[in-house]
């Protein structure tokens, strides 16, 4: 952190006097405020733990997962990294239970569509598509026998009829099946049955519980789950924020990268109070934090004015080589500005006025 000494003389070779010379920039005025920016992120990793009912078809070799007895007392090391995510999965210790299922046979069970049979029952005969609301012939209805007077055609029928097949009356048959009326069914051949469909003959499916094969696995399962919460920070103690836009990479920023119980407090004799002061505030701790991570770089400025430039204020900013200085008008100025150009804005309103009257 620069010393009061060191700001002034900044300040004075920035107007460009020689560095000591007091009389360009005396000390006796000069008003000397100081500014932290802090730019980085607070990562806590957060856990939280559950226990949840584990289910598995099949068999299931769980020897390799750690046992509890208490979840809530399980001790795991806390994490070498906050930001990364990771799940722990757990069993409970005598919880495992390994059973042959007692609905199924060998994981199979009697098919609920055919009730075992293997087969359904299925239309013998499928109609013609043409004459399906209709006779297939006028003179026989499909028997080949021809009666001794045809029958009359359909009211509001259209369609074209041709010679039957079966009893050879001209202009009596659908066009499509020549009077052979309904067909055998393509699907069982006239049977009347048909393999099941759903368990494809065999008269038994596999059992979705135990997925086809007769046993499954209960048991119950501990799960410790860690995420990172990011916390980030871009402030300044009371500075604007565009005062990040005065700084650049050559300027001297401290950095502190601290992980574990040191990136609690903060402190300590290395610490820069200043940083702590900031800090503390936001670094409470949440609900289920078991680490955490503090990246932050800061940079403390200085903000001077002096009653002998009252229309201007230095921000004194510490740098690698040396401090550099960024000139800034004052408030004062701004508003001495901005009334000139109110002032000048009348005046011109008002000679235009006169010019057009």
């Amino acid at each position: 952190m620069l010393s009061e000494d060191d700001i002034l003389a900044a300040v004075r070779r920035s107007l460009g006097g020689a560095g000591t010379d007091g009389a360009v920039f005396p000390a006796q005025g000069a008003r000397i405020t100081r500014h932290l920016l802090v730019d980085g992120e607070i990562v806590r990793c957060v856990e939280s733990r559950e226990e949840r009912a584990g289910f598995r078809r099949g068999v299931l070799d769980l020897s390799d997962r750690p046992a509890y007895d208490d979840i809530d007392r399980y001790a795991i090391p806390a994490p070498a990294d906050p930001g990364a995510r990771s799940t722990l999965l757990l069993v409970r210790r005598g919880s495992v239970e390994a059973r042959a299922c007692a609905v199924c046979t060998n994981g199979r069970q009697h098919c609920a569509r055919c009730r075992g049979a293997g087969d359904v029952s299925c239309p013998p005969s499928v109609p013609c598509a043409a004459c399906r609301e209709s006779v297939c012939c006028l003179s026989c209805e499909g028997s080949g026998k021809r009666a001794r007077e045809a029958a009359d055609r359909p009211e509001g029928e259209t369609a074209v009829r041709v010679r039957c097949r079966a009893c050879g009356a001209e202009d009596a048959a659908c066009a499509k099946c020549r009077g052979a009326g309904p067909g055998k069914c393509p699907v069982c051949g006239g049977t009347g049955s048909r393999p099941c469909p759903d368990c494809e003959g065999a008269g038994t499916v596999s059992h979705g519980f135990c997925g086809g094969t007769g046993r499954y696995v209960e048991w119950t399962e501990g799960v410790i789950a860690r995420e990172p919460v990011v916390d980030a920070i871009k402030e300044t103690s009371s500075l604007p924020a565009r005062s990040f836009g005065w700084t650049n990479e050559y300027d001297a920023w401290a950095r502190v990268d601290l992980v574990g119980e040191e990136a609690v407090p903060v402190a300590g004799e290395d610490a820069d109070p200043e940083l702590a002061a900031f800090l503390k505030p936001r670094l409470g701790v949440h609900d289920g934090e078991v680490g955490r991570r503090v990246a932050v770089r800061h940079l403390s400025l200085a903000r001077v004015t002096h009653d002998a430039h009252p229309h201007r204020v230095y921000i004194v900013i510490p740098g690698r080589a040396a401090p550099r200085v960024v000139p800034l008008r004052s408030r004062r100025r701004t508003w001495q500005l901005v009334g000139a150009a109110l002032l000048l804005a009348a005046a011109a309103a008002v000679t235009v006025a006169r010019l057009l009257a």
